[in-house]
């Protein structure tokens, strides 16, 4: 049984919780002194629209009410009901989208060979991302730290949308001991969030002039060997193809800029240029750590209180 595109089997499986956290995160404001069976919300900008949760799942109509509350989210933002609903189903987590435009996926399908290269390069290129965070390398010799490997064992595919031809991954915003960001950012965003910085950063940079800026790391930390190598898995064929790669960020935990979603095109020349940048990131001399000794002869420093 459907409502608006909205599957009642699975409208059934949102939990009370998760769509309060995730009206709570767009600003919508919860009403005191409501009885307890469901939530009342208001947007500050516009009080006379409210929001209505349903609290007590054993309710008959319970799939009902929460898809119309996910109707009135959408609404609010603009978005297809059936996305907001797959973001509710999920763990706070930042998705990211894929979306190649082809003639060949025009009609929804790849290659199988395609396909394998398409899933294995964002595989990498979240791996290469996540080890750009830790650690910031012009070239990473292996993609092996536990960090990384548990941030991708924890991101989950999700199923294939409409648009020529979608994959989504989600990246659970579950905290990672020791990986905290500046104000408590989750290692995930700050590996989605370098993601789309260093792609925004290529598809800005394709003249061959701004290729030796881009090789500096101290200035764009993610872009690495590892990176543009990845990132030519996921290539589209024919002159006119490009890939679209977007990030939905978690309600839960919106940036400091509030912005809810992030957009990269990727036409030919990028992937040209990540092709001419991945030798050249390779072959920069790495920084050595040493020893050096010396001897003082003088001390001139001024005693504090």
């Amino acid at each position: 049984m459907w409502r608006d595109d909205l599957p009642v089997e699975m409208t059934r499986l949102v939990t009370p919780r998760a769509v309060c956290a995730y009206a709570e995160g767009l600003g919508w404001q919860k009403v005191d002194g409501v009885n307890g069976k469901i939530a009342v919300y208001v947007n500050p900008k516009a009080p006379l629209r409210q929001l209505i949760v349903p609290l007590d799942e054993g309710f008959d109509d319970y799939p009902d009410r929460t898809a119309e509350a996910v109707r009135r989210l959408a609404e609010f933002e603009n978005r297809p009901p059936r996305e907001i609903l797959n973001h509710l189903l999920l763990p706070p987590a930042d998705v990211l989208r894929f979306r190649e435009v082809s003639a060949e996926a025009e009609a929804g399908i790849l290659s199988l060979d395609h396909g394998v290269r398409v899933v294995t390069g964002m595989r990498k290129l979240l791996l290469a991302a996540a080890h750009s965070v830790l650690a910031p390398r012009a070239y990473h010799p292996r993609l092996s730290r536990a960090e990384a490997e548990e941030f991708v064992a924890r991101c989950r595919l999700g199923q294939t949308e409409r648009g020529s031809f979608v994959l989504t991954v989600a990246c659970p915003l579950d905290l990672q001991a020791g990986l905290f960001g500046p104000n408590s950012e989750p290692f995930a965003r700050r590996v989605t969030s370098l993601l789309m910085a260093s792609l925004q950063d290529l598809s800005q940079g394709t003249d061959p002039s701004h290729l030796e800026e881009l090789a500096a790391v101290s200035r764009h930390a993610g872009i690495s060997a590892n990176l543009c190598e990845s990132l030519l898995l996921l290539k589209p064929t024919g002159e006119r193809a490009y890939l679209t790669v977007s990030a939905t960020w978690s309600r839960v935990f919106l940036p400091p800029t509030r912005e809810l979603r992030r957009d990269v095109q990727l036409r030919q020349e990028v992937f040209e240029a990540a092709e001419a940048l991945a030798p050249r990131l390779r072959s920069l001399p790495e920084p050595r750590i040493d020893r050096f000794f010396g001897f003082v002869d003088e001390l001139r420093g001024n005693p504090g209180p």
